[in-house]
């Protein structure tokens, strides 16, 4: 994606007069910084945000970094699942960036793209793997693309404010699934939090450590696959205990976690959808740091 663009580059993706965005840059709608030689510079994401919120359609939006976005109406929220599987299953990064791009710019917001499209397209093709219909090859490529297309994500939306609540999270040791715990990090950071995945396969003590050190507001735990259930309710619950003694909020939740796990866990939230997740972040801005009740 394209971090910074000129008033003239942003006036032939949106269609318009460049003397219309030096107008729109005076007012605030975009924000801008200046070059060493003061030109001004227009901030991607700020465009983003205008055709999210005007419901406009870029002229150009291969000006702005993004693909070729979809000419009728027929492809929303109830159409993705199946478009999205189908562009992952035949590695069309196109047609899926295509997709992604074209619910967002239309006003859907992170938690119901993930939700509603992405999470389904992706269950689906778990699913077809597990039956044998597709090759390990296929699935882990469609998980290449959905990496990718995610970071893509990630570059428009608006960065957080530096006084804004610190979020982080990621996978236990074992558990190599990156997709979700990046959704997470995306869906906070729509939110205005500084959230930051850490990635797959992180040990419990250096969780431990993140949390005493870096104090955040909110940890998260992603869980798709478990090794050994006794290693990972200990693990989980000195990382548990570790964040409650700093009043951290913990967000704990995924496919691989059974009743008789959810049992032996205790957590602020249980985050069984990203629309879930948005709701507790938003309430928890609202919250006292020391008023966070533990379920579980």
């Amino acid at each position: 994606m394209i971090d910074h663009l000129s008033p003239k580059q942003v006036a032939r993706a949106l269609g318009v007069s460049e003397a219309s965005v030096k107008r729109w840059c005076d007012k605030g709608i975009f924000e801008t910084t200046k070059t060493i030689g003061g030109h001004r510079r227009v901030a991607a994401s700020s465009v983003i945000s205008y055709l999210r919120s005007s419901g406009q359609t870029p002229a150009l939006p291969q000006v702005l970094g993004l693909p070729e976005l979809p000419t009728r109406r027929d492809s929303g929220l109830e159409n993705a699942p199946h478009l999205l599987q189908t562009a992952l299953e035949d590695a069309n990064e196109q047609d899926a960036r295509s997709v992604a791009f074209g619910l967002y710019l239309s006003g859907v917001d992170l938690p119901s793209l993930f939700d509603l499209g992405m999470a389904p397209a992706y269950h689906a093709i778990g699913e077809c793997w597990s039956k044998g219909s597709l090759e390990v090859y296929q699935e882990r490529r469609a998980c290449e693309i959905g990496t990718r297309l995610l970071h893509e994500l990630r570059a428009v939306i608006s960065p957080p404010l530096d006084a804004a609540p610190i979020a982080f999270g990621g996978t236990f040791e074992h558990d190599p699934y990156s997709l979700a715990t990046t959704m997470i990090e995306l869906t906070l950071r729509e939110l205005g939090w500084r959230a930051e995945s850490y990635g797959i396969g992180l040990p419990a003590e250096t969780l431990r450590a993140a949390v005493l050190r870096e104090r955040p507001r909110l940890l998260w735990l992603s869980v798709s696959h478990v090794e050994n259930d006794d290693k990972f309710v200990d693990d989980y619950m000195s990382i548990y205990d570790a964040a409650r003694s700093r009043d951290v909020a913990v967000v704990v939740g995924g496919r691989a976690l059974t009743e008789e796990l959810w049992e032996q866990l205790r957590f602020t939230s249980r985050g069984d959808s990203m629309s879930q997740l948005a709701d507790f972040a938003r309430a928890l801005h609202t919250r006292a740091p020391d008023d966070q009740p533990a379920r579980g």
